[in-house]
């Protein structure tokens, strides 16, 4: 299950770098259009939103399970191991929990989404809603990953 996991998160990251491509080229498309072109593209605006939209709910599991989301560990650093992976099995179960109360919101959202749609582009504002769905989704995902990693006998040893 894990390698299973480890492959859903490398499409995760090329999606995050995916966002971040189009997000540059729309950027970098903005900021020449305005300077060479009288009449420069609108949509670029809402575009760069919305990837920066989408690297945000890709991207926190990501962050999540690399250890490398914002985190107090001040405490838990000066604990035993042993102890050091009971708070953070609390704080998984945590994030597990948080996330499971906002699927059902979150998918409200979306579905609100699916009666408006984007002023520039003229998306239908249902796959950009999708983000607040796929935001908790992939934290607690990578939480329960994180979760099963500290039951293995490596995490055990210390």
């Amino acid at each position: 299950m894990l390698s299973l996991l480890g492959r859903f998160h490398a499409a995760l990251r090329a999606a995050v770098a995916a966002c971040f491509t189009v997000l540059l080229a729309a950027v970098l498309l903005q900021v020449v259009s305005r300077l060479a072109l009288p009449n420069p593209p609108v949509w670029t605006e809402e575009l760069s939103r919305f990837c920066l939209i989408f690297a945000a709910a890709l991207g926190g599991g990501l962050a999540l399970r690399s250890g490398e989301l914002v985190g107090v560990d001040v405490v838990t650093a000066a604990l035993p191991p042993a102890a050091r992976r009971a708070v953070d099995a609390i704080g998984c179960l945590a994030i597990i929990g948080f996330c499971a109360l906002l699927l059902a919101p979150a998918w409200e959202f979306v579905d609100i989404g699916s009666l408006q749609s984007s002023p520039a582009l003229g998306w239908n504002m249902f796959w950009v809603h999708m983000a607040m769905l796929i935001a908790p989704a992939t934290l607690a995902l990578a939480a329960f990953e994180r979760l099963m990693g500290l039951f293995t006998p490596q995490a055990r040893r210390g």
